[in-house]
């Protein structure tokens, strides 16, 4: 009896100073990546032989922003309007966008009019560097051919074929034209709930 409960306060002791409590490493280790050595933009630099931490990127790299100038603007543009633009104003241009049902003060517009047709290019890009309304600038995340890109994709909107994505867009849009039209006239709650019930 007395040799096992020897044995068993021997094996206590030995745990205890072998073993360290569980978060003394986890907080080191944790120190350690959030002081780790790392250099700042235009740090000076040991390693290469010009000093400078900020290299030209080697030959034949893109850069990992939009992908944009390779010999096919139309399809530039329309792969960076999804992204940037159809949110809010739809697959299409319609104005019917995922995010448009929450923008019940001020909805997005549709891209595919006469107006916008004919409007100047650099005015396209400019309101789609600088915003317009509750449009946000989106100068400061799409380089300068990316916009380029979309203002020209946007002309040619109202041309474009019809397609399973533009009719939902389409669909979405002039749901959400009636129902502002129904609250500007004063709709009851129940007109509006029906107009609802009867898009699904």
């Amino acid at each position: 009896m007395r040799s096992s409960l020897a044995l068993a306060v021997v094996l206590c002791l030995a745990g205890t100073t072998c073993t360290r409590p569980s978060n003394t490493r986890e907080a080191r280790d944790f120190e350690r990546m959030r002081r780790q050595q790392r250099y700042d933009a235009y740090d000076v630099s040991r390693f290469f032989p010009n000093g400078a931490t900020m290299q030209v990127p080697p030959a034949h790299t893109e850069s990992r922003g939009p992908v944009v100038g390779r010999g096919n603007a139309s399809a530039d543009g329309a792969a960076q309007y999804i992204v940037s633009c159809a949110p809010c104003h739809g697959a299409g241009g319609f104005g019917g966008g995922p995010m448009a049902p929450n923008l019940g003060d001020v909805r997005p517009p549709s891209l595919r009019s006469a107006r916008i047709a004919s409007m100047p290019p650099a005015t396209l890009v400019a309101v789609i560097t600088n915003g317009f309304g509750r449009m946000p600038p989106l100068g400061w995340q799409l380089l300068p051919a990316a916009r380029a890109a979309i203002g020209a994709y946007v002309q040619t909107l109202g041309t474009s074929p019809e397609t399973p994505t533009t009719r939902a867009d389409s669909a979405m849009a002039s749901r959400l034209r009636a129902l502002d039209s129904l609250s500007a006239a004063g709709g009851t709650v129940g007109q509006i709930l029906e107009l609802h019930k009867s898009d699904r």
